[in-house]
C-alpha cells in the first residue's frame, strides 16, 4: 500500500514539473506537429520509468501505475506518442529484469504492446473527456490482470494485489485528468496574459512593446526586411471636431484594414497615438513601396464611418525604409520616420522610400 502511494505521488509531482514545457504551446492532440508529439511520447515515458523504478515486486510480476502516462500520451498526441511511451517502457522492463526473469518482462511487453493497439483505436473515436480517460485506463487494468495472476504465486495474492491495482489506477486516473485539466486552464491563462500583454487593446493589433521586441529580433534575409510607417493626416482634426470616439472608432478601423492587407509573416501594430507600424520580412524596398501604396489608396477610396459622420473620409501619410540602407533596426526604424515626415512635409496623402539622398541633403 504505501509503495503504490508513493508510485501516487510520484505520478502528479512528474506530471506537473515535466508538462511545464508546454505551457507556452497550443493543446496537443493527434494533429499536432510530429516533434511536439514525440516530445510527449518521451515525457510520458519518462514519468512511467520513474514509476517502474519505484514498482511493487510481487513474485516476478513488477506492479505499478505505469499505465496512466500511456494513456496520457495517447489521448493527447495519438499512436504516435503512446508507441514512443511503450518502447521506453519496455526497453526498461527488460533493463529491470533478471535474465531468469525473462519471461516475466516478454509477458509485460506483450501486454504494452496489446493496451497501446486498443486504445490507439479507442482514441480515433475518443473525446477530451473523463470518461473516456477512465475507459483507456480500465483498458490498461484489464490487459493487465491476467498477466499479474500468470506472474504471482497465490490466488491471495493475486485478489490482494488486484483490488490495490484497481483502486490505485482508477484513482490515478481520475485525478491525472482533473490535474491535467486544471494545468491546461493555468497555461491558457498564461498564454492570455502574454497574449494582453503584446496587444494594443484599442485596435487589437501588436502593441508598441511587441513591435520594438520584433524589431530586435527581425532577421536579414538575402532580401531583408522592411518597414512601413503611417500616420493618420490630420487625426487632430478628427479628436477635435468629432471627439475622442470618433477618432477611437476611426484608429481601430484604419488597423482592421492595415491589417487585412497584410500577409502571414507581416506584422501590424499601433506604434503609438496615431501612428502605425507594418514590418514586412524578407521584403524589397520595392515590394514594400507596392503594399504601402496598396495601403495608401485603400485608405483613401475607404469610407470610415463614425457615430456622428457615417461618410467620414481619411488619408495616410506613409515612410518606408529597408535593410540594405540600416546597420541596425532602430536606425531602420528612424529611416522611415525621416521617409514619413516627408511625406507629410510635400502634401500628405502619399508614401516615401527612404534613401540616402535624404543625408546629402540634410547635410
Amino acid at each position: 500500500m504505501n509503495n503504490f502511494i508513493i508510485n501516487f505521488c510520484l505520478l502528479f509531482t512528474t506530471i506537473t514539473l515535466l508538462f511545464l514545457p508546454f505551457r507556452n504551446r497550443p493543446r496537443v492532440t493527434p494533429n499536432t506537429n510530429l516533434n511536439i508529439r514525440l516530445a510527449l511520447g518521451g515525457i510520458a515515458g519518462l514519468i512511467a520509468v520513474l514509476l517502474m523504478f519505484n514498482s511493487i515486486q510481487i513474485d516476478v510480476a513488477r506492479v505499478d501505475l505505469r499505465i496512466v502516462p500511456v494513456v496520457i500520451a495517447t489521448m493527447f498526441g495519438g499512436w504516435l506518442s503512446a508507441l514512443v511511451t511503450g518502447l521506453i517502457i519496455i526497453v526498461t522492463r527488460f533493463a529491470l529484469t533478471p535474465v531468469e526473469q525473462i519471461d516475466a518482462a516478454i509477458l509485460s511487453s506483450i501486454v504494452i504492446g496489446l493496451f497501446i493497439m486498443t486504445i490507439s483505436i479507442v482514441r480515433r473515436y475518443a473525446r477530451m473527456t473523463l470518461w473516456h480517460f477512465e475507459l483507456m485506463v480500465g483498458i490498461g487494468i484489464v490487459y493487465s490482470l491476467p498477466a499479474i495472476y500468470l506472474l504471482t504465486n497465490s490466488w491471495s495474492t493475486f485478489i490482494e494485489i488486484s483490488l490495490a491495482y484497481i483502486f490505485f489506477n482508477l484513482i490515478a486516473g481520475l485525478v491525472t485528468y482533473h490535474l491535467l485539466a486544471e494545468l491546461r486552464r493555468h497555461f491558457e491563462n498564461i498564454q492570455y496574459q502574454q497574449k494582453l500583454a503584446m496587444t494594443d487593446a484599442l485596435t487589437g493589433l501588436a502593441n508598441r512593446r511587441r513591435l520594438d521586441d520584433s524589431l530586435s529580433l527581425v532577421g536579414s534575409a538575402e532580401e531583408g526586411y522592411s518597414l512601413i510607417l503611417i500616420d493618420i493626416d490630420f487625426f487632430k482634426h478628427v479628436n477635435d471636431t468629432y471627439g475622442h470616439d470618433a477618432g477611437d472608432d476611426v484608429l481601430r478601423q484604419l488597423g482592421t484594414t492595415l491589417a487585412s492587407l497584410a500577409r502571414p509573416d507581416d506584422l501590424v501594430g499601433r506604434y503609438g497615438g496615431e501612428e502605425f507600424l507594418i514590418i514586412l520580412p524578407n521584403t524589397s524596398a520595392l515590394d514594400a513601396k507596392k503594399i504601402a501604396e496598396l495601403a495608401r489608396m485603400t485608405v483613401a477610396r475607404n469610407l470610415f464611418p463614425t457615430t456622428l459622420v457615417p461618410d467620414l473620409q481619411i488619408t495616410i501619410s506613409l515612410g518606408i525604409a529597408h535593410s540594405s540602407s540600416s546597420h541596425t533596426s532602430l536606425e531602420a526604424l528612424q529611416q522611415a520616420d525621416k521617409a514619413l515626415y516627408r511625406s507629410k512635409d510635400t502634401g500628405r496623402n502619399r508614401s516615401t522610400l527612404y534613401t540616402k539622398q535624404f543625408e546629402l541633403e540634410q547635410a
